[in-house]
């Protein structure tokens, strides 16, 4: 009933323009608070699928004897998780997840890994791996759409800035350069990820370990997703 109001509009696809802001640009207005709110959201989403996917990482790196590697992507994404909304910090940590997949790909895991750690880490490990890609799948077109509406509403703004205030056209700046580091870097990170995961879940399905359904990785995305 709500979604052809400009209200609901506000927050989602296509909010460059819409009712209720400061300044008309052809019957509709930027809504600068309602752009800075979806990227704040971006950053949330952001935080929690990297550092989900850095502890999915961790319980790989310390089944393969890789525990040095483990600690460092540790203390990364426990800096990570203490501001959730520090972007720059996120940045890091998918650096350090950069890095541990890079590590990880070359690894032969049948000689590698230890079983006995692999029965207690892999089903654990993949779970979260799974849920976090999800996570960070939305995360990308929400991305997309974001920079679409930015790039729109930045050149109005620049149009007229003493109308929409001197922070407007910082602020939508900075949330652009948010959405398209997630555009960007994402998805190769997540082409890392899938790799190393169909490696792990060939190595656990050859060795007889249990692992998460679809529904389960589905579920513990859900969850991740609403915090």
């Amino acid at each position: 009933m709500l979604l052809g109001t400009p209200v609901f509009a506000a927050g989602w696809g296509g909010a460059s323009f819409m009712g209720g802001g400061d300044k008309k640009q052809g019957g509709a207005t930027v809504d600068v608070k309602a752009l800075t709110l979806r990227e704040a959201k971006l950053k949330l989403k952001l935080n929690i699928a990297s550092v989900t996917l850095a502890k999915g990482l961790v319980e790989v790196q310390m089944a393969t004897g890789k525990a040095a590697e483990a600690e460092k992507l540790k203390a990364a994404l426990e800096e990570a998780q203490k501001n959730p909304s520090d972007v720059e910090q996120t940045k890091k940590l998918c650096t350090e997840l950069n890095n541990a997949g890079d590590s990880l790909k070359k690894l032969d895991l049948n000689a590698s890994m230890n079983q006995s750690e692999a029965r207690s880490r892999l089903s654990k490990s993949i779970l979260m791996l799974g849920a976090a890609v999800l996570v960070d799948l939305t995360a990308v077109n929400d991305a997309k759409g974001l920079m679409t509406d930015l790039s729109n509403s930045i050149n109005a703004v620049k149009a007229s800035p003493a109308t929409y205030g001197f922070s407007a056209l910082k602020d939508l700046t900075s949330a652009l350069n948010t959405a398209k580091f997630v555009a960007e870097t994402v998805p190769s990170q997540l082409s890392t990820i899938a790799e190393i995961s169909k490696g792990v879940i060939k190595y656990a399905q050859t060795n007889k370990i249990a692992l998460p359904t679809d529904k389960e990785k589905e579920k513990l995305s859900n969850e991740m997703s609403k915090e």
